[in-house]
């Protein structure tokens, strides 16, 4: 049974011819002599007839070789070519990465980590799609996408981020015009901000694991995080929102807790990939930006 050809040892062949003589190939692609004499001898065999007329010093093509050089040689080449720079989109810090997250965290945290990230690497170029959306995240060719709550793409490789908490909060002159709620129950009497129309808020007491779920009418009902919070810094009334969008108002003053010790159930923020092995290099160094840029802004400790 004829044995198959090597596409490896026929670029060999192609190297050596190019080179002049197994010496010369033989430091050009730091391989020993003994090596490529062995692969020649073994791509001769597999075709059945000699192709080169060789010696240590030189090498001469016979009337097949030159055949086999003259057919090989530029889809060889063009092979290699395309292996290399395939590797290169690989393994290089440039290229597209495409992201996908909801508009409220990225207007809060994502967009200025990734200003960030692109002045860090200049070459790499991002795609990003803000949605609120649960996009198919392959048929969109997505790299990295960040999503809240539960997870519904189970083939993608998930880490978790950091858990939000929402948190009850108003501005101090709408408290100075209204009584200050000392207890869940006491909603009722009080204008509400929420993000979407819903029987009501879950809020749990972190000292006795008490559960309160409030049925009550929105006075301010938008679908949109900072939405609720400028309604609320505008005196409209109380917000519910994730702690984190809030802490920069609360330490200014311009927003203050009510009921602390209330708070909503925890939501984890997920970064997925889809691919925790193969994944472009490009892909992973913002992969780890992202982490670190979460660590250094304390997000993680919300």
């Amino acid at each position: 049974m004829k044995k198959s050809i090597s596409l490896n040892d026929l670029n060999l062949f192609i190297n050596v011819v190019q080179a002049g003589s197994l010496t010369k190939a033989s430091e050009n692609l730091s391989i020993p002599m003994a090596t490529i004499s062995r692969r020649l001898t073994q791509l001769e065999e597999s075709i059945g007839e000699h192709l080169l007329n060789r010696s240590t010093r030189s090498v001469s093509l016979t009337t097949l070789g030159q055949m086999y050089f003259d057919q090989c040689i530029n889809p060889l080449t063009e092979c290699v070519m395309a292996v290399k720079h395939l590797n290169d989109s690989h393994y290089q810090l440039s290229g597209t990465i495409k992201v996908t997250a909801p508009s409220n965290l990225t207007h809060k945290w994502l967009a200025n980590c990734i200003f960030s990230f692109m002045k860090q690497y200049p070459d790499i170029k991002i795609d990003l799609m803000v949605t609120n959306r649960i996009v198919d995240l392959t048929a969109l060719n997505i790299d990295i996408a960040i999503r809240v709550g539960n997870l519904d793409d189970s083939n993608w490789v998930a880490k978790k981020l950091f858990l939000s908490k929402n948190i009850l909060c108003a501005s101090p002159k709408y408290l100075e015009s209204n009584s200050i709620p000392l207890h869940p129950v006491d909603l009722k009497n009080h204008k509400l901000i929420c993000s979407t129309i819903s029987n009501g808020w879950t809020l749990k007491n972190t000292k006795t694991q008490e559960l309160y779920v409030t049925d009550m009418t929105f006075h301010f009902v938008v679908d949109d995080t900072q939405l609720m919070i400028n309604a609320s810094k505008q005196d409209l009334g109380i917000c519910f929102v994730p702690e984190q969008f809030v802490y920069s108002d609360i330490q200014d003053g311009k927003l203050i807790p009510i009921l602390p010790e209330w708070i909503g159930n925890s939501s984890p923020v997920y970064m997925m990939v889809r691919d925790r092995s193969y994944i472009p290099n490009r892909v992973k160094i913002f992969k780890e930006y992202i982490e670190q840029y979460i660590r250094d802004e304390n997000l993680i400790n919300y």
